[in-house]
């Protein structure tokens, strides 16, 4: 099983990678994973290469070997990766055509509620068809926290989508973070607007999926 998709997102996770982007034949989402429990089903920087050995751009369209689809109860856009293939890189894409082929998603709230977190018995209660855990929004008024929380210096985004203001939620998206962690401890308003790719993250130790924000998108 071959995937091609347009790359959206890789974001950090467990020190590995967070790997998601949507087919480009038809807009679906697809969220590439390890068969690596230890790390939670991240992706390694070793695995996610071109053959070449150069690591993939975000907008490049990429073809991904997969041995199928695995679905968790919170996760339906999962596949497994076969990393006896190296990734091939089928060209460039942009957000005019991202957009064509997969529009900002119009919700009533990101992950069922608007808060920064679900818990888990609610998302296994949902109906399967009703289930996804990634979403490209069109956000509002958004706003960089820099601040220390206590032990280190964190960055979290505040932004308001269809009508509903989300507070504080972290984001994993390694360039972006990079970029403000070297701002001062303040308030950042973003000017330029912007696409959010947010992701549904792992059970946390309070048994709860935080919402998080994986790629941001100038357009």
């Amino acid at each position: 099983m071959y995937k091609d998709i347009i790359l959206l997102t890789t974001s950090k996770k467990m020190g590995n990678l967070c790997i998601a982007g949507v087919e480009k034949e038809n807009g679906n989402w697809v969220r590439i994973i390890s068969e690596d429990d230890e790390i939670k089903h991240a992706v390694t920087a070793k695995d996610a290469r071109y053959k070449d050995g150069s690591f993939p751009q975000i907008m490049d369209v990429i073809r991904v070997k997969c041995k199928g689809h695995n679905p968790s109860y919170y996760q339906p856009e999962n596949y497994v990766l076969d990393n006896s293939f190296c990734w091939k890189k089928l060209g460039r894409s942009s957000i005019k055509e991202l957009l064509r082929i997969h529009p900002a998603e119009n919700k009533p709230y990101i992950f069922y509620n608007t808060d920064k977190c679900i818990d888990g018995v609610s998302v296994k209660g949902l109906k399967d068809g009703d289930k996804y855990s990634l979403i490209l929004i069109l956000s509002k008024d958004v706003c960089i926290h820099v601040r220390r929380w206590p032990e280190r210096k964190r960055v979290t985004m505040s932004f308001t989508y269809n009508g509903n203001r989300y507070r504080y939620v972290p984001i994993t998206d390694i360039e972006f973070e990079n970029t403000f962690l070297q701002y001062p401890e303040v308030n950042h308003k973003l000017k330029e607007k912007c696409l959010l790719v947010v992701s549904l993250g792992d059970l946390h130790t309070d048994r709860k999926h935080y919402k998080l924000i994986a790629k941001v998108l100038n357009i």
